[in-house]
């Protein structure tokens, strides 16, 4: 757990010993009896606090007595397996607290940034801001990663792990988006004011913030129906270039065909035409060979091949 403190006359973000009205309350990776000690320290819900580091929680907001809980999940890295984490924001009277099970690497950044942990508000809009800025690094990342690969169409070089980089980019995509649907309409309930105190320069603030979710939720929308457009593409051409393997072959089989049932009538011990001449090996190559020209002829112009 960190404490963090500054005000206006005091603008300096200083992390402190203990809890004060105004501070910010970060806490890391708790545990449940951590959870616990800060339910029964801050007079908070032991039940939501348990709710906001569970893995698989959704973003939502509710509201127990004077305090407000918001279920929100930010990004992780790349090199992370998984792509991202929940992070409970609860604002209260006198203070904000942030509880997360892993290292929210924005952290830092919202400290540099010279936020007021004493305008609470303020502080919760920032970190919702810096979340959507964590997603919106994450999505453009992805668009790079296809516009990459969908350059390799052209040339036919997607090879398997390709299509395996799709499938890892459509999972991405796929928990970006359970996140950032919600999402919007947690910043739509925050608009009303039941929640939270609001100022008209906060409310400003939220609806840039759920335009910018809105934006994103399209945007990742849109690199899932390129990602399936990018396949459907793929699949198509590899079947339109089997299809014309498949022609070629049934082509070349036809022709050397002719000239296996010519020899093969002259393979047969019986009188044939042409059997007593000394030069019918030569009138029978020739004959298969005008046969097999004119055939190939009328492949040629039926694009056989």
């Amino acid at each position: 757990m960190r404490i963090f403190y500054n005000s206006v006359k005091s603008p300096s973000v200083r992390q402190v010993e203990s809890i004060r009205p105004g501070s910010w309350v970060h806490v890391e990776s708790p545990s449940d009896e951590d959870l616990e000690k800060l339910s029964k320290d801050l007079k908070l819900d032991l039940d939501l606090l348990m709710d906001g580091v569970d893995i698989n929680e959704s973003p939502r907001i509710e509201k127990e007595g004077q305090a407000t809980y918001i279920f929100t999940r930010y990004s992780l890295p790349e090199t992370e397996k998984l792509t991202t984490s929940p992070l409970l924001i609860i604002y209260t009277e006198e203070m904000v607290v942030t509880i997360c099970r892993s290292p929210f690497g924005g952290l830092d950044r919202l400290l540099a940034q010279g936020i007021f942990t004493s305008k609470r508000a303020q502080l919760v809009l920032a970190i919702l801001t810096e979340i959507n800025i964590g997603f919106k690094r994450r999505i453009n990342n992805v668009n790079r990663r296809i516009l990459q690969i969908r350059a390799q169409l052209n040339r036919q070089q997607i090879d398997n792990k390709d299509f395996i980089s799709f499938i890892d980019i459509e999972e991405d995509l796929n928990d970006f988006l359970l996140v950032l649907e919600p999402m919007r309409a947690v910043l739509n309930n925050l608009l009303n004011g039941r929640y939270m105190r609001l100022y008209e320069d906060d409310k400003d603030l939220i609806e840039d913030l759920s335009l910018g979710t809105t934006e994103l939720t399209q945007l990742a929308t849109s690199l899932l129906a390129t990602i399936r457009n990018v396949r459907e593409a793929y699949s198509t051409i590899t079947a339109n270039n089997l299809n014309k393997v498949f022609k070629l072959m049934t082509s070349v089989t036809i022709l050397l065909s002719i000239f296996t049932l010519v020899t093969g009538f002259y393979s047969m011990n019986i009188q044939l035409p042409f059997a007593e001449n000394p030069g019918a090996f030569w009138v029978i190559l020739i004959f298969t060979a005008t046969i097999i020209g004119v055939v190939a002829y009328m492949f040629r112009r039926k694009r056989w091949f």
